[in-house]
């Protein structure tokens, strides 16, 4: 028998390195594009490659790793972003940095959807009923907080050793997190006979599984979309100043605050919800802290209230992550797990997608808009947690 937490902790390693792969091109990209004489909606649309690709791919891979096995899909995942560091070393040696980067996103796209999806299905398959917040927050953390690792590495390392070099270094680290995931990582979960798309779609048709999907589509489009890509203008608009930081110094270090923060709370939260067996209450809460921190930073024109605000949306979505996923494990069939965690990073990832469009338009108008037109947007679906409480109680005194 697996123990749940030295199975999170053998999944932590690739699930963390597949967000610094992600992660780390974003200080790097834009400038090797410009002096390559690349355009900057072009550069823009290689950095979204790899979540447009996710959003496409997430529901196949997840009944990929239903049929052959979690494991094998997250080893093939890391597999594939060995190819990916290759892609990038190529531009960077042959002159053709632009349709090299861009695939070499698409391809990122499929493999850490490879890696989240089977390390979250792994998660499932090894949590009893009173472990499954503690290994899900722990996967959940490693993934939250891999992009912004990357961020931080890639802005240093390209400064120090340069920019192939640090593709070089990302590249044998990922090989690292392969061999050692494929000594460390068990095959757990039933492997079923491959079923047509129809079916699986007819599967997911639960309400409850729409309920979680949806909550998890606004994780997506509040911290992983709107917040990141307007936090910068909203700086920038009320001059909020962080350690003497310029514009983007100050942006960077809140957001890696909000990250940090999530990242840290999210075991501590799955495992309050393992103690009192109630994983959508504490989401039902979390999704009140969530609205709170939104509309903090809505009003937030000095840096104390803007602090405190991006803290309670850490907090929110540290307790609404590792929540939705036990509650995915309770309602999905175990031959059905990594279909059911496919869609739940397909709504994600559209979420996360949505959010910078809709986040900057609102920005446009006024700088208070878009934060509580999200907060109000988010306030739609507290009923849908609510019901997933009152569900969960149920379940409860019924056993």
């Amino acid at each position: 028998m697996v123990r749940p937490r030295n199975l999170a902790l053998a999944l932590a390693p690739g699930t963390l390195l597949a967000g610094i792969a992600g992660g780390i091109v974003f200080p790097i990209f834009p400038i090797v594009g410009l002096r390559v004489g690349l355009s900057l909606p072009f550069i823009g649309v290689i950095l979204a490659a790899n979540r447009a690709m996710r959003v496409v791919t997430s529901p196949w891979i997840g009944m990929l790793a239903d049929r052959v096995g979690a494991r094998r899909t997250l080893l093939a995942g890391l597999a594939i972003q060995i190819g990916v560091i290759a892609l990038y070393l190529l531009g960077m040696e042959t002159g053709h940095a632009g349709i090299c980067f861009l695939l070499g996103r698409l391809l990122h796209g499929i493999g850490s959807a490879c890696v989240f999806v089977g390390a979250q299905a792994l998660a499932l398959h090894a949590a009893g009923p009173s472990q499954g917040g503690s290994t899900a927050g722990v996967v959940r953390a490693a993934i939250v907080i891999g992009t912004p690792i990357g961020l931080a590495v890639g802005g240093i390392l390209a400064d120090v050793i340069g920019e192939t070099a640090t593709f070089a270094v990302a590249g044998a680290a990922v090989i690292a997190a392969l061999i050692g995931a494929t000594f460390t990582v068990p095959d757990l979960g039933a492997r079923v006979a491959l079923r047509s798309f129809r079916d699986t779609l007819a599967a997911l048709r639960d309400r409850r599984m729409l309920a979680i999907g949806s909550l998890n589509f606004v994780i997506g489009f509040t911290a992983g979309g709107m917040l990141l890509s307007t936090l910068t203008l909203l700086v920038s608009a009320h001059h909020v100043v962080l350690f003497g930081r310029d514009v983007q110094g100050t942006s960077g270090l809140l957001m890696g605050w909000m990250t940090i923060l999530d990242a840290l709370a999210t075991p501590f939260a799955g495992r309050w919800g393992d103690q009192r067996r109630a994983h959508a209450q504490v989401g039902a809460a979390a999704m009140l802290i969530l609205v709170a921190g939104l509309v903090t930073i809505a009003f937030a024109h000095a840096l104390p209230p803007l602090v405190t605000g991006l803290a309670l949306v850490g907090f929110g979505t540290a307790g609404l992550g590792p929540s939705l996923l036990v509650l995915l494990g309770e309602l999905v069939p175990i031959d059905r797990r990594g279909t059911g965690v496919g869609f739940m990073q397909l709504a994600g990832d559209a979420g996360g997608t949505l959010g910078p469009l809709i986040g900057t338009a609102l920005f446009a108008g006024s700088s208070t808009l878009p934060y509580l037109a999200t907060a109000a947007f988010v306030s739609l679906f507290i009923p849908v947690a609510l019901w997933l409480a009152r569900l969960e109680r149920r379940a409860t005194v019924g056993t």
